[in-house]
């Protein structure tokens, strides 16, 4: 069993009550506009939730992944646009690979929500396949010229974004990492993408026409970008393995909740042995789910290297997610098909899982490489 601190409970509570009371009558709102919530993005960082992995040198919290976590799956109960509100993935690769020039310029206003980064690595011909970026980057002076369209970019309209960019064709790997802003001459962003859940995570295009970056916005050595995006996608796993589990909790329990209450030949459908066996598939997935994060995110704490075990969690947390989400709309028959039965919701949002933050066949090929090292 893990075992939770006063202060990461206290913490917990803060997120519980803030996610029941201001998200939760929000959600349906959120999920027709399908536009980001910005009022509630700030409330968290009033609440200082935005910072919980920012070291308080910087005015975080200075908390690990372990209590990261465990926000997070409380919030995402509530849905994934709950569970997105934590989300600060920038700060991690700023705080291990970052200058110190880049910290004083942006830390700070990240953990207090007055700044927000995104990452722009996809492109049409480099998702899965992150080594085959076509987007190019020229030095020419004190500054780089980017040109190049990143797609499936999430929270668009963010201040600034972690760039990457091919800076040398024959170089192995030959990919930089750019702090680009969003008010850089040539830089601009287009429309987001309807999609058939994730709804107010605002996904679209960025445009970068001879934008003119100055060169000490480079994070980590050149031709060396690919290390940075490292540096955050273990904790980028966890997150999403993170608002999966909170979120198929979120579904079983309004299942399980509505099987007590509906009467189907004189009894509660809970009574029926189909039903009992459904529920118990998905609290044994949930519960498995929950341990390997946990323990996994100790690991990070512990400074450990995770990235075989984050690919485990989020291969199976999400994965498992989809399951358990099916199985809530199965119970609830054809209520659970209605937008006011909320679990369809619940369902469209952990479909999306298993693809953003890497495949789960991208996930898959990381931990194989684990048990087939090659020689």
């Amino acid at each position: 069993m893990t075992f939770i601190s006063e202060e990461q409970q206290l913490m917990i509570n803060i997120a519980k009550e803030f996610a029941v009371n201001e998200v939760r009558p929000r959600v349906k709102e959120v999920d027709s506009t399908d536009q980001r919530p910005q009022d509630l993005v700030d409330r968290v960082a009033e609440l200082g939730l935005r910072g919980i992995m920012i070291s308080e040198e910087w005015g975080g919290l200075g908390a690990g992944l372990t209590t990261q976590v465990m926000i997070v799956e409380e919030m995402a109960k509530e849905g994934y646009i709950s569970g997105s509100l934590i989300n600060n993935m920038m700060a991690l690769p700023l705080l291990k690979v970052g200058t110190q020039q880049q910290k004083e310029k942006y830390l700070e206003k990240l953990a207090a929500g007055e700044y927000y980064m995104g990452f722009a690595f996809t492109e049409a011909s480099a998702g899965s396949d992150a080594s085959n970026i076509q987007t190019t980057a020229v030095k020419d002076g004190d500054e780089w010229i980017l040109n190049g369209t990143k797609i499936f970019i999430s929270i668009i309209h963010s201040d600034a974004f972690l760039v990457s960019a091919r800076t040398n064709e024959t170089h192995p790997g030959g990919i930089s990492a750019f702090i680009v802003e969003k008010d850089y001459p040539g830089f601009s962003t287009g429309g987001h993408y309807k999609k058939i859940g994730l709804h107010g995570s605002d996904t679209g295009e960025l445009y970068l026409k001879n934008c003119r970056v100055p060169a000490e916005n480079m994070m980590g050595k050149e031709n060396k970008g690919l290390n940075v995006v490292f540096t955050a996608l273990d904790v980028g796993r966890m997150n999403i393995a993170a608002i999966a589990l909170g979120m198929a909790q979120g579904a079983f329990d309004r299942a399980t909740a509505y099987a007590q209450q509906r009467i189907q030949f004189g009894r509660p459908i809970s009574q029926f042995q189909a039903i009992q066996h459904y529920a118990a598939d998905m609290l044994a997935q949930i519960e498995v789910s929950r341990a390997m994060i946990y323990k996994t995110a100790q690991m990070y704490d512990s400074g450990e290297s995770i990235a075989r075990d984050s690919a485990i969690c989020k291969l199976y947390a999400t994965e498992m997610a989809c399951r358990v989400t099916d199985r809530a709309i199965q119970i609830c028959g054809g209520y659970g098909l209605t937008e006011d039965g909320e679990i369809e919701r619940y369902f469209r949002d952990a479909r999306v899982l298993p693809i953003v933050e890497g495949t789960s066949e991208i996930q898959k090929m990381i931990i194989a490489r684990t048990i087939f090292p090659k020689k």
